[in-house]
């Protein structure tokens, strides 16, 4: 089935582009009239469309062209859906008319499969929104993305994690069993599977002769809300130990203390007290276990893999470096990168950065409008860029995507200079006329000197 989108792009490109009728300056676009061959400037149309006829039409949306000019074509189906989940595609359009079929769905999806990126329900809809609502649109009756797994061969269950819930009950009850069958081997001060006289607090070890309650996790990062919301009120001290999970991380959350397992039994009176061959005997058990439950796993907690990448991650971000350049030097995909800054992968090694991260990348999104602010103010682009740090190309690159260009509006502070110098204002000479009009435009053009309005005046002198 040919692709209505697909079709419609090319030949645009084709008739426009190719067959060189249309330029752009980087600030206007350009239409070469066929019969005379002379160039002149497009004229943009209601409805944000410009006078580029072709042979769907004799206007071409806006949209369109800066799409073609920005990547250039000819295009293929795989290379626009390439576009569409990067998100690019959604920069020059909205809803992309004719651009989702089943063809393009499963494209699309099997791009989602490929970069490991969630593919369960909230997930997509909260990040891939454009191909959600397309599904949305071409399914009936309820649960429309579950049919449209079905259809793309895919357990639904599986993919939103529930059968992966009593999986993880079972192994966790497992995890916990087997660890205490290891602490029972010795001499120790807890007692198992406690429960507080009034049934509510079930802790999985106790020691009475310090009222702490123990919780055994399978991994760093399991929730503790339960200890942190109800055996405080029950124990004087609180700590839950994880099994897999980086072996030095030792945090305090809420009053809660959580801890690798492997740190935490070497630290014990009872573990120190063991003959040497015991300790390595009870390590190496817990060891096998952890391996049980994943071996490459179990093997990078013991190198500190994951905490380590973290906090190289969260070190180039500091440095200045973005999420492909980051993937770049970690050896990871571009997109990982982004979970583990945003704190939806290894939260448990990122501690609050998180926030951090979206603090400045909301300062980011508003960068361009303050380059676009002082840039109507009359600052000059190389000073803008001096006070952001940036080159000036960059500079550039943020006031074409807003469409604004430094030449613009200097020649539209000008007009206003040229009005300004025609008004009768009754000024006896021109320096307090100069002045006036500096304090008129203050408001507007902030930046505007005594010099630089002196100057243009005499230059409009001499070239009359």
């Amino acid at each position: 089935m040919e692709n209505e989108f697909l079709k419609r792009i090319n030949t645009f490109y084709n008739e426009l582009i190719v067959e060189n009728r249309l330029r752009y300056d980087g600030v206007n676009f350009f239409v070469k009239n066929r019969k005379t061959g002379e160039w002149s400037m497009a004229k943009v149309l209601k409805g944000d469309v410009i006078s580029a006829p072709t042979s769907r039409g004799t206007s071409c949306p806006l949209a369109n062209v800066r799409f073609m000019f920005a990547h250039p074509g000819p295009y293929t189906i795989d290379m626009i859906i390439q576009l569409a989940f990067e998100g690019e595609l959604h920069e020059f359009f909205g809803w992309i008319k004719g651009l989702w079929t089943d063809e393009t769905r499963r494209l699309y999806f099997q791009l989602l499969k490929e970069s490991g990126t969630p593919v369960n329900e909230h997930y997509v809809k909260d990040h891939h929104n454009p191909f959600y609502r397309s599904v949305c649109k071409a399914y009936s009756g309820k649960q429309k993305y579950r049919q449209f797994l079905l259809d793309m061969e895919e357990d639904p269950d599986e993919v939103s994690g529930m059968k992966n819930v009593a999986h993880f009950l079972a192994e966790g009850r497992h995890v916990e069993s087997e660890i205490i069958k290891q602490l029972q081997k010795v001499s120790t001060p807890f007692i198992p599977n406690y429960r507080s006289p009034d049934n509510k607090a079930h802790p999985d070890l106790y020691n009475p002769l310090t009222n702490e309650a123990i919780d055994i996790k399978r991994h760093i990062g399991s929730s503790i809300k339960k200890e942190i919301d109800k055996y405080q009120q029950y124990f004087s001290s609180v700590t839950v130990l994880f099994l897999m999970g980086s072996h030095s991380v030792d945090i305090n959350k809420s009053g809660v203390r959580k801890v690798s397992i492997f740190k935490w039994i070497q630290e014990q009176d009872f573990f120190m007290k063991l003959d040497k061959n015991l300790q390595e005997d009870l390590l190496g058990g817990l060891e096998q276990i952890a391996e049980r439950v994943n071996v490459n796993l179990a093997e990078q907690d013991r190198n500190d893999f994951h905490k380590e990448l973290v906090e190289q991650i969260i070190e180039l971000d500091k440095k200045g470096y973005n999420c492909p350049q980051i993937a770049k030097e970690v050896g990871f995909s571009d997109q990982y990168v982004h979970r583990i800054l945003t704190g939806l992968s290894l939260s448990a090694y990122s501690g609050d950065y998180s926030e951090v991260y979206k603090a400045n990348k909301l300062e980011d999104k508003k960068l361009p409008e303050k380059i676009k602010a002082l840039t109507l103010m009359g600052v000059k682009v190389k000073d803008i860029a001096k006070q952001f740090e940036m080159s000036v190309d960059m500079v550039r690159y943020h006031l074409r995507k807003q469409e604004l260009n430094e030449k613009v509006i200097i020649n539209q502070r000008n007009e206003r200079l040229i009005e300004l110098f025609s008004f009768e204002s009754g000024h006896r000479t021109l320096t307090e006329k100069f002045k006036w009009i500096v304090s008129y435009l203050k408001n507007d053009y902030p930046h505007l000197t005594f010099r630089a309005v002196k100057n243009y005046y005499y230059s409009l002198k001499k070239e009359g």
